[in-house]
């Protein structure tokens, strides 16, 4: 009796015991292959991420990349999950969403990316209103998780941004897509520092708001990580035709004056000589070279005085100028007009135009 007892004891043992070993394989099986940032990070996985930006995204006041917020946070994740995190980048100082979309559209695929950060929104309020950056950064946000649909996407509200319409339109979006906000106005704040302190020029962070970003992010993604969370998902879309695909038009209608065409850029530096092209809404940008010896341009679309844009950059960079949004959806016709100005900013004596084309929509 006492022999058949024990072997019943035995074998619920060796039951229980194997069924330990089996849920404890399975757990490691799961674990072996994390889907998520956050499964990666908890399983010491290395990771790949992504920062689509401005001057403040690609760390543009900091007195070295070192100092920079994300190769900060790149040793906070480093020291407290054991992990590398391996950095793309898709910045541009003075660059808008409108610019940022068409540069990631543009971009070679980089393969599988598990987070990134968008950080845009103190430029665009200098060209556009709220509305239309809203259409752009949500254009900005489907984009890519179309491109990269296992990445978590975190959003960055920048430290110098006061539009409150502009602060709400990021929040409400991250929030739509499930994205993570971080307003970095609300640590600068509790800092109980002043901004002269926190800043090299008032708008870009200096070392020390640098750290405040780094610390501020590696805590969110701590709080994340440790709660499991769900990265951001592709919603039905809040506005309507938010697929946004940028083309660029290079075919010119008309042109007036002394502009030459070389390498596929039109230049001019004489006030009065035009381009003329055409185009469909309801947005419309300007591929062009921007320099130190950059002059100034009068944009007219269907004989109506739009804007003036400086070509003028202290270095030479091929830029996508946002012009404007909100038009109808038919035929327009954009003239671009060589102005007898030039920058402030331009102290040689050369004002020189160059545009390769014009930037609408996909047709």
């Amino acid at each position: 009796m006492k022999k058949r007892k024990i072997g019943i004891y035995f074998f619920i043992i060796t039951f229980i015991y194997g069924l330990y070993h089996l849920f404890d394989s399975l757990s490691k099986v799961e674990g072996a292959n994390p889907t998520n940032v956050y499964q990666k990070l908890s399983s010491k996985e290395n990771i790949n991420y992504l920062i689509i930006g401005d001057s403040i995204g690609r760390g543009s006041g900091a007195t070295s990349k070192s100092s920079a917020w994300f190769t900060r946070l790149e040793r906070h994740l480093h020291s407290e999950f054991e992990i590398k995190a391996r950095r793309h980048s898709i910045v541009q100082s003075g660059a808008t969403a409108f610019e940022g979309l068409y540069k990631l559209q543009q971009s070679e695929h980089l393969g599988k990316i598990d987070l990134t950060f968008i950080v845009f929104g103190e430029n665009d309020r200098k060209y556009m209103d709220e509305k239309q950056f809203s259409y752009f950064y949500e254009g900005l946000i489907r984009k890519t998780k179309q491109l990269y649909p296992d990445t978590e996407i975190i959003t960055i509200t920048e430290n110098p941004l006061d539009n409150e319409a502009f602060v709400q339109a990021i929040s409400v979006i991250s929030n739509h897509y499930g994205a993570k906000n971080v307003d970095m106005r609300k640590p600068f704040g509790q800092s109980g520092l002043p901004a002269q302190e926190l800043t090299k020029d008032m708008v870009h962070p200096n070392d020390e708001g640098y750290k405040i970003y780094a610390d501020t992010l590696i805590k969110k993604i701590r709080e994340l990580a440790g709660s499991h969370a769900e990265i951001a998902e592709l919603s039905a879309p809040i506005h309507e035709n938010a697929d946004i695909e940028i083309a660029s038009i290079p075919h010119v209608t008309d042109i007036s004056g002394s502009f030459i065409h070389k390498d596929g850029i039109w230049e001019s530096s004489k006030a009065g000589d035009s381009l003329e092209y055409q185009f469909s809404g309801p947005y419309l940008g300007v591929n062009m070279i921007r320099s130190e010896k950059g002059g100034k341009m009068d944009v007219f679309i269907d004989d109506a005085y739009i804007t003036s844009l400086s070509a003028w950059w202290p270095l030479t960079k091929e830029r996508y100028q946002y012009i404007i949004s909100g038009l109808d959806h038919g035929t327009h016709h954009v003239k671009f007009i060589v102005s007898d100005e030039k920058s402030v900013n331009n102290s040689t004596n050369d004002a020189v135009i160059q545009i390769s084309s014009i930037l609408s929509r996909s047709e």
